[in-house]
């Protein structure tokens, strides 16, 4: 039996259109996600990429796909060398500067990591840091150097963009009207000044090194990706997505060098998602208004509301983050959840014949259709959403006065699962928790009241293995939800 798949839509960077998805392999999408640079807490502003990207991740694999998804970890870069080496003596070793970069990002990738967790953001099938990839990257670059892409000079490999007439194409740059110059050794710059961009920095006193046949240096920012996503998901890949910050210079560099080694185009859908604002500014920490995912948990905000808030918005459009938004957002999943609910229930006995009576399975039918058909057309989240509030209402309605039967309603409810395995916001959530678990969340409680900080964070870690993440508030106490 042919499994069914929904075809979905999505706006390409690359050619400006919205055009359907067509993986290479059938039934079968690559996907590959620019991830963190680990050298600090990632924001909210971040956090709205990485909960778009889950959002389309999880509407192909809801949408009848297979999903080989690959987000990298950067753990070596510019701010990552600047914050990790300023505490170390001149004569330090090299030795202890890679460990002293590894203590840095280890410490961020963990923290990471527990952020998409609390969000219920699925893990990338690969997960690959940088440094773990130093030998793909020096292949890469050899191999642009045979082509005549790539050039030395003092140490450093520098990318030969006369090279590939197409450079500029996913920024869409005027290449006669950027200024000419010297190579580019930063890892990011303004886009009316790039010329040749670095792929191997030579070594520089107080940095971290790696052997190459360029002498000691390091991958530039760029390559890494490039390196790692050929290395993980093959020559062709359907999907690589980011934020808009990224498409130049750093994914345009990225079609330079796949597409130059490759000879072919490497990627076939290029998909950014837009700016998170707060409160109707740029986040910054002297404006009081920069928040993490654990500022925010400070508060009393449940990362569900904040996972629905920035999801319900259309991923392309600059999304204001406003504490008045949470609160609308919180009310809108409470409504959903009383109607779940309602449906789970056995429903009363209605009041009679209704003049305004509908067929319920076929109205449902109608909004799984009308649900899809916005989720398909380049992830309209608002419209999806809207269908569903608009079933709620009538299906509400209806079964005030004629009440839905047992199959009607297990229908809804199938139709609700269907929907929370993009949105997981909405799970069908039992009565009572396990003995286990109860007996472990009290276990906790009496911890915390005994001061009794080791056994506190025990309990905690013996409850996420069996899936429950807890949410210390701000006013002291503590709410919980299935991972």
């Amino acid at each position: 039996m042919t499994k069914l798949r929904r075809t979905l839509s999505l706006f390409n960077t690359l050619t400006r259109q919205v055009e359907p998805v067509v993986p290479v392999l059938e039934g079968q999408v690559s996907f590959y996600t620019c991830g963190p640079t680990v050298y600090n807490y990632a924001h909210i502003g971040n956090l709205r990429t990485f909960l778009f990207q889950d959002l389309l991740k999880r509407t192909f694999r809801a949408g009848g796909y297979e999903v080989r998804h690959c987000m990298n970890i950067t753990d070596v870069e510019d701010k990552i060398i600047r914050d990790s080496q300023g505490g170390l003596p001149e004569e330090a070793s090299n030795a202890d500067r890679h460990a002293a970069m590894r203590a840095l990002t280890e410490r961020f990738t963990a923290v990471f990591l527990e952020d998409l967790q609390t969000l219920g953001i699925q893990p990338a099938d690969h997960l690959p840091r940088a440094t773990a990839y130093i030998p793909q990257m020096i292949q890469l670059v050899q191999d642009l150097a045979a082509k005549n892409l790539a050039y030395v000079r003092d140490g450093s490999v520098y990318y030969r963009i006369s090279g590939l007439p197409a450079y500029g194409c996913l920024a869409h740059l005027d290449r006669e009207g950027m200024q000419a110059g010297s190579s580019v050794d930063a890892d990011e710059y303004e886009r009316d000044s790039v010329t040749d961009f670095v792929l191997w920095k030579a070594a520089k006193p107080g940095e971290p090194w790696w052997d190459s046949p360029w002498g000691p240096g390091r991958p530039g920012w760029h390559i890494e990706c490039s390196a790692m996503g050929m290395e993980l998901l093959g020559d062709r890949v359907d999907i690589h997505s980011g934020g808009v910050d990224l498409i130049f210079p750093h994914h345009e560099n990225e079609i330079a060098q796949s597409d130059g080694c490759l000879g072919h185009q490497w990627v076939n859908h290029w998909v950014h998602g837009e700016f998170l604002m707060v409160e109707g500014q740029k986040m910054a920490k002297s404006a009081g208004n920069f928040f993490t995912l654990r500022d925010l948990v400070e508060k009393g905000v449940d990362p569900v509301a904040l996972r629905y808030a920035i999801q319900s918005n259309h991923y392309r459009k600059v999304l204001n983050f406003s504490f008045e938004g949470l609160r609308a957002a919180e009310n809108s999943l409470k409504r959903i959840r009383a109607f779940r609910k309602r449906m789970e229930g056995e429903g009363q006995a209605g009041g009679g014949p209704w003049k305004e009576a509908l067929a319920p399975e076929q109205r449902l039918a109608q909004a799984r259709d009308r649900f899809w058909a916005a989720m398909g057309d380049d992830l309209n989240t608002p419209e999806a959403l809207a269908e569903l509030f608009t079933l709620i209402s009538d299906l509400n309605a209806q079964d005030d006065h004629v009440a839905l039967t047992r199959e009607e309603r297990d229908a809804v409810l199938t139709f609700l699962d269907e929907a929370d395995a993009i949105f997981a916001a909405w799970p069908h959530e039992g009565t009572n928790l396990d003995a286990e678990v109860e007996a472990l969340i009290e276990a906790r409680r009496a911890a915390k009241a005994a001061k009794n900080w080791p056994e506190a964070d025990r309990v905690r870690d013996a409850l996420k293995a069996l899936g429950i993440v807890l949410e210390d508030r701000k006013d002291g106490t503590t709410g919980w939800r299935r991972g």
